[in-house]
């Protein structure tokens, strides 16, 4: 266990000087989208930029997203620990999925209460929204 510790220790190390000689050599830590070069002061304050403009739509879509990783999280927990024998863990995490089911759920009805709302907004503002195209059925041919 120690050995492991001590891999991922030097792993991550090794990773952080690798990234701080990067961005010492070539002076700039990111590349926008537009292509200029960014260093790490710049990136930071157009990230904080960013975040304060948010709106509550794409952050309730984006606390969809991060739903996954935790679903997969749990579900693997409860799998390993089910395999190791612990079942107090097995428990524990058993008992949270259905609050972190219950707690996706109500994410869904919120991001489809804002969407909706978002809608009516535009259309009344007189704002063109993209909506999603119905596939057409074909028919078989006879």
């Amino acid at each position: 266990m120690e050995l492991l510790n001590s891999v991922v220790l030097g792993l991550f190390i090794s990773v952080v000087i690798i990234i701080i000689i990067k961005i010492r050599s070539r002076g700039f830590f990111w590349r926008a989208r537009d292509g200029s070069e960014l260093t790490l002061r710049q990136f930071g304050r157009r990230y904080k930029e960013g975040i304060v403009n948010i709106t509550p739509l794409q952050q309730t879509k984006t606390t969809m997203w991060s739903f996954i990783p935790i679903f997969a999280g749990l579900i693997w927990g409860i799998t390993v620990m089910i395999i190791a024998g612990t079942w107090w863990m097995v428990l524990i995490l058993g008992g949270s999925l259905p609050i972190i089911s219950v707690q996706f759920i109500g994410n869904i009805q919120k991001y489809r209460a804002l969407k909706r709302v978002k809608e009516a907004m535009d259309e009344a503002m007189g704002i063109k929204t993209k909506k999603p195209k119905k596939k057409k059925r074909r028919r078989k041919k006879k």
